[in-house]
């Protein structure tokens, strides 16, 4: 690999957290791979770290084969609402929520949009129909499962951020971990259980409450 991403374990002073998390949800589904490496710099020890995989080319060449396709990053804030709600047609919304990683272009984003779309405006018996076309249903089962089992305080059904989303060139979406430092502790504080589709709360205030 050409690029390293080490990681100081914010928030985990285990450092095991990111590299349990990858073990697992790996058996289940493609995510990047995390290890721990002692850092020297000039003879001089830094410390150990934790080596996360990149979400890049390379990534996806692994995973799924093949190197085309459109990659998103969703960012990682406390009001990050990257969690595929339906907020209209203008791509300029949708940018202001998820950083595009591969080329920027309109079908990518049309894409982006109309799979939110699906999913909040179909009838939930019609749901898995609709969705089958579009989306890895059975890898984004897996996703949601891993990261509500496994307790992820900085991801998903929490934040609705910190996850990847990748676009083949077949047209289909798959959602990806990617913030797994903060997972395996008990789940509380503001906006726990206030993640997007398919959360617990449904993004409603106060979601399953503190504790």
């Amino acid at each position: 690999y050409k690029t390293l991403n080490l990681l100081n374990s914010h928030e985990d002073s285990t450092f095991l957290s990111s590299v349990l998390y990858s073990h697992i949800a790996r058996q289940h589904m493609p995510a990047p791979k995390a290890n721990f490496v002692k850092l020297v710099v000039n003879g001089e020890s830094w410390g150990v770290y934790v080596s996360v995989q990149q979400f890049n080319k390379e990534f996806l060449k692994e995973n799924f084969k093949s190197e085309k396709g459109a990659r998103w990053k969703v960012r990682g804030s406390p009001g990050g609402s990257g969690g595929l709600e339906y907020i209209g047609d203008n791509i300029e919304e949708y940018k202001r929520r998820y950083e595009i990683k591969s080329t920027d272009d309109e079908k990518s984003w049309r894409s982006l949009i109309n799979l939110c779309k699906v999913l909040n405006q179909t009838p939930a018996d019609k749901l898995e129909e609709a969705l089958k076309p579009i989306i890895d249903v059975d890898s984004l089962l897996w996703f949601l499962a891993l990261d509500v089992s496994l307790i992820n305080c900085d991801g998903y059904w929490i934040r609705a951020s910190d996850y990847t989303l990748y676009m083949d060139d077949k047209g289909i979406f798959h959602v990806l971990p990617h913030d797994m430092n903060e997972a395996f502790r008990p789940g509380a504080g503001p906006g726990f259980g206030g993640g997007g589709f398919g959360a617990p709360g449904g993004g409603r205030p106060g979601g399953m409450g503190p504790g």
